[in-house]
C-alpha cells in the first residue's frame, strides 16, 4: 500500500504526523510520502519521501498551496491520502474523485472555531459556514481520525467510521532520570504568548516569598508581548531567579525538564478551544516526571486529579497560581511523588502505543 500524508500548514517533522503516525505506519508499510510546505524535496533517514511546495504567505493564502499540493499528490498515485486540515482534505476529496483513492481526514484541531476567529465581527456566522463546509467534506472520507471525545461525537453524527487517536506522547526506550535543581524549579515549555498564561505566571511569582527558580523554554511570539514581560520583570521581579532560554533545539528542552519540579499548563479561559483541550504539553510534563500546575478546565482536571500528578488552578488568577507554587515549593517530596504519579499514569494509560494499534487497524480496513 502506498500512503501519502497531505498537510497545508504543518511542518514535515510535526510531532503527531511524523514521529507518531508515520513512524507507526512504517512498521507495516514501506512506501510513504509527505506533501508539505517546504523549500526542497528530500528523503528522511527513515525512508519517507518528502515532496514540497512553497509555504503560504499568510492565513488568507489558501488556494495556491492547495493547487500546488494537488499537482504534486496526483503524480504520487497513492492508495491512501491522509489529510490533516480542511484545506488539504479538500485536495484529498478531489484525488478520490479523480483517481478512486481512499482518503482519511485527520482532524486534530477545532477548525471551524479557530478559523472563525479571523473574523471577529461575524465570528458566529463564519463558524457555522466553516462547520457546514467541513461536514460536507468529511462525509466523503473513508475514515475520520480525531483527538478527543468532543470531536469524536461531532463526527459520529454524520460518519460511521470515526477513530479516536489522542495526542499522547511516545514512550522513550530510555526513561528520563531527574537531576533536580537544589531549589524548587518551575518550568514552561512552548511558545510564549499571553493566552498561554505567561504573564499570569510572572504576576504570581511576585507573590511568592519562597526561593524558587522559573524557566521559560521557547520563543516569544511577538515583540510587543516580550516588551510587556521585560517591563514587568524590571519593575517587579528583580529579586527573582527567572530564565528565558529563547528557541532551543528539541533535544535541549529535556536538559531543562530534567531539573524541573513542576511545569505550567495554563491556557487562558477566554477561548472555548482552550477550555475543551487536552494539551500535549500536559502529557509531556508527566512523561518527564514533572508535576503539573494546570488550568482547572474539565479535560485537564480529569487527567491531573485522578492521577495525583499535580494541581489545577484558576489560570487567570495570579493568587491561585501562587498558592499552587507555594504548596509545591514547600513540600518537595510530595511534588516529586506527583511527578512519579504522572509518569506511571502516562506509562499505563496515556501513551502513543495505545493509539498505534488503532491506527494500524484503521489502515488495514482500507486495503
Amino acid at each position: 500500500m502506498k500512503i501519502c500524508m497531505l498537510t497545508s500548514g504543518h511542518d514535515v517533522y510535526d510531532n503527531r504526523i511524523y514521529y507518531k503516525e508515520i513512524l507507526s505506519l512504517k512498521k507495516q508499510y514501506d512506501d510513504i510520502y509527505i506533501v508539505a510546505p517546504g523549500d526542497k524535496d528530500f528523503v528522511t533517514e527513515d525512508g519517507v519521501i518528502i515532496k514540497c511546495f512553497p509555504k503560504r504567505k499568510n492565513w488568507r493564502d489558501r488556494f495556491r498551496p492547495m493547487k500546488d499540493m494537488y499537482n504534486i499528490a496526483k503524480t504520487i498515485g497513492a492508495d491512501v491520502y491522509h489529510a490533516h486540515e480542511p484545506d488539504s482534505f479538500q485536495v484529498a476529496v478531489k484525488l478520490k474523485k479523480n483517481f478512486g483513492s481512499k482518503i482519511i481526514y485527520d482532524s486534530h484541531e477545532y477548525y471551524p472555531e479557530a478559523f472563525s476567529e479571523h473574523f471577529p465581527a461575524i465570528k458566529g456566522i463564519m463558524e457555522k459556514v466553516i462547520y457546514n463546509y467541513e461536514k460536507v467534506l468529511a462525509k466523503k472520507a473513508d475514515c475520520i481520525i480525531t483527538v478527543n471525545d468532543i470531536l469524536v461525537n461531532k463526527f459520529k453524527k454524520y460518519h460511521s467510521n470515526v477513530i479516536l487517536l489522542p495526542n499522547y506522547p511516545v514512550l522513550k526506550d530510555e526513561e528520563m532520570i531527574k537531576e533536580y535543581n537544589p531549589i524548587p524549579t518551575f518550568i514552561y515549555v512552548g511558545g510564549l504568548r499571553e493566552d498561554r498564561g505567561i504573564y499570569k505566571i510572572l504576576e504570581a511569582a511576585k507573590l511568592i516569598n519562597v526561593n524558587c527558580k522559573y524557566i521559560f523554554v521557547g520563543p516569544f511570539e511577538s515583540e510587543s508581548f516580550k516588551s510587556k514581560c521585560d517591563e514587568y520583570i524590571k519593575n517587579n521581579l528583580q529579586d527573582k531567579d527567572i530564565i528565558f532560554t529563547g528557541k532551543i533545539p528539541h533535544t535541549k528542552v529535556f536538559d531543562y525538564l530534567k531539573t524541573a519540579h513542576a511545569g505550567f499548563v495554563l491556557l487562558q479561559p477566554h477561548n472555548w478551544r482552550y477550555v475543551n483541550a487536552e494539551p500535549i504539553k500536559l502529557f509531556e510534563y508527566m512523561i518527564t516526571r514533572t508535576a503539573v500546575i494546570g488550568s482547572d478546565f474539565p479535560m485537564v482536571k480529569a487527567i491531573v486529579d485522578p492521577s495525583g500528578s499535580g494541581m489545577v488552578v484558576k489560570p487567570d488568577s495570579p493568587e491561585s497560581i501562587a498558592k499552587a507554587i507555594n504548596n509545591l515549593a514547600n513540600d518537595i517530596e510530595k511534588t516529586k511523588t506527583m511527578g512519579e504519579n504522572g509518569f506511571n499514569k502516562v506509562k499505563k494509560d496515556y501513551n502513543w502505543s495505545l493509539c498505534e494499534s488503532r491506527l494500524l487497524e484503521a489502515y488495514s480496513l482500507l486495503r
